[in-house]
């Protein structure tokens, strides 16, 4: 794992000034409702440390009184009476610790002492470094850990392994709360290499909407090559290209750097290579065309989806709204990011659909750099299965590439791209899984469709009623440069059903 030096500090350029210990996210941590790490014993308890607080000390005769938590950090400090040890990371570090306290606090370490492994002394740790181990032990016996930014998604995953639930709320609230420009792209490196994706989504969300100067630092030279493309084609960035051409110039020479080639014109091409975000320049210097959202996957065809059960003709023809439905199958292909917590949903299900634009009105051409958004509330829960768009104007299949983001109270929850292709006048648009809508929230849901020119919509209602059930639409205001409205645009219909069913 990447993060930290030998020494505990910072080994990323440009984090000196952001690194902060878990002071900074006290008031953060305060706000958890976790009281103690696995429900056996809390130290902090009034009624424990009561019966506790002070005994003498054994190791030292003379001495004050101390209290179990100072026994213990002296214990773990001194590595004293130690009958466990833990060969930790890449370095194999060997760190010793006590069997008992390590079963007190933590259900985890209680199964593992207490099954067919339990007589060993050894045990191998190869996934958490020992800094990041050392501070999950320091949490353990006093609570007294030391998170930083480029300590915090490590111990995070440390506190997962051996279910230290305050622990892992504390740097879930660090991190939250220590975000900021210079950081984002260290966190967000670090978020993925760990796998928290709620985490990650967080992150690309503060980035989509702080481009401009998250762009700016050190931290977008030194991304993996998959990361900066994921960044570089997040949907909605409002910035110059010049602005990414100096990013990417300034990353192909890093790893020129970084691989110890010498930094010239064709070694610059090479490292671009795989790239998905590229340009040339009209003098012909680069090699390179600017297209972040039609360059995926280097201008390949996309791959197409297997056939699934149940997926054909699902969504027919409505003569409600005199508006004709797709019919045919359509062929989808989900990429970049999808959050969601519920399992995966890749066929359609017998879904409800609510349509709040009634008549076609005109056709209009897809620009990927326009965004069509609406927000909506409804007042019951639900699960969004998926939104429509318009399909081509000319007469057959029309492919069409799809942005999404859908954000709840400022909030990205969903950021995914949606590849689909079919004939007709409306076409669905489904996510990968759905997503859980709650009662009474505004959520807007923001596109940005690549493809041929299609149809748009008219005579949009802002109350639509189903059944019991009311949405409420309202013009997207925050969506910048939006050529959709309650009364036109794209997204005619929403694909959902009902929590309670």
């Amino acid at each position: 794992m990447t993060g930290t030096s030998s020494g505990g500090l910072p080994a990323y350029p440009g984090l000196e000034d952001s690194v902060h210990d878990s002071a900074h996210a006290d008031k953060a941590s305060h706000n958890s409702e976790l009281s103690d790490d696995s429900g056996i014993v809390d130290y902090k308890d009034p009624k424990v440390r009561d019966l506790i607080v002070t005994l003498p000390c054994c190791c030292c005769p003379g001495a004050e009184p101390k209290s179990v938590v100072e026994h213990n950090r002296n214990m773990l400090v001194n590595q004293l009476s130690c009958d466990v040890q833990f060969i930790v990371g890449d370095k194999k570090e060997k760190i010793g610790a006590h069997k008992y306290v390590l079963m007190t606090r933590s259900v985890a370490f209680k199964h593992m002492f207490s099954g067919h492994n339990g007589g060993k002394s050894e045990f191998v740790v190869p996934d958490i470094t020992g800094d990041n181990f050392w501070e999950m032990l320091r949490h353990i016996y006093c609570e007294d850990q030391r998170i930083q930014v480029t300590s915090v998604v490590g111990i995070l995953y440390a506190a997962d392994q051996y279910d230290l639930l305050e622990l892992k709320q504390k740097c879930l609230d660090f991190l939250h709360a220590c975000l900021e420009i210079n950081n984002a792209c260290y966190l967000l490196n670090e978020t993925r290499i760990y796998g928290y994706l709620d985490e990650e989504k967080t992150i690309l969300s503060f980035i989509r909407k702080n481009a401009e100067d998250v762009f700016q630092t050190v931290g977008m030279n030194l991304l993996p090559r998959e990361l900066l493309n994921d960044v570089l084609t997040l949907p909605g960035l409002e910035i110059d290209d010049s602005l990414k051409k100096d990013v990417l110039d300034k990353w192909a020479k890093n790893q020129c750097k970084e691989t110890k080639i010498e930094v010239n014109e064709e070694t610059v091409m090479d490292s671009l290579q795989d790239c998905l975000y590229v340009y040339r320049d009209d003098d012909g210097s680069h090699r390179y065309v600017l297209d972040s959202l039609t360059t995926r996957n280097l201008l390949e065809e996309p791959e197409e989806s297997p056939e699934l059960p149940n997926q054909q003709d699902k969504i027919r023809t409505d003569e409600v709204d005199g508006v004709s439905t797709l019919s045919s199958n359509t062929s989808m292909r989900s990429s970049v990011h999808t959050y969601s917590r519920l399992r995966s949903c890749n066929m359609w299900a017998d879904v409800e659909q609510v349509t709040r634009l009634q008549e076609v009105h005109k056709s209009d051409t897809n620009d990927s750099s326009q965004p069509d958004a609406i927000t909506f509330t409804v007042d019951q829960n639900i699960y969004l299965y998926g939104f429509s768009i318009y399909g081509p104007k000319k007469e057959g299949e029309g492919k069409y590439k799809i942005d999404t983001i859908l954000t709840k109270k400022k909030r990205d929850i969903v950021m995914e791209t949606i590849q689909i292709k079919g004939a007709g006048v409306i076409l669905p648009v489904m996510f990968e899984r759905p997503i859980k809508i709650d009662k009474g929230i505004p959520y807007t849901l923001e596109v940005y469709i690549s493809g041929p020119a299609s149809y748009l919509g008219s005579s949009g209602q802002s109350k639509v009623p189903h059944g019991t059930m009311l949405f409420t639409f309202s013009n997207a205001t925050k969506v910048k440069k939006n050529r959709s409205d309650v009364s036109r645009g794209q997204i005619p219909r929403l694909y959902f059903m009902p929590r309670n069913k």
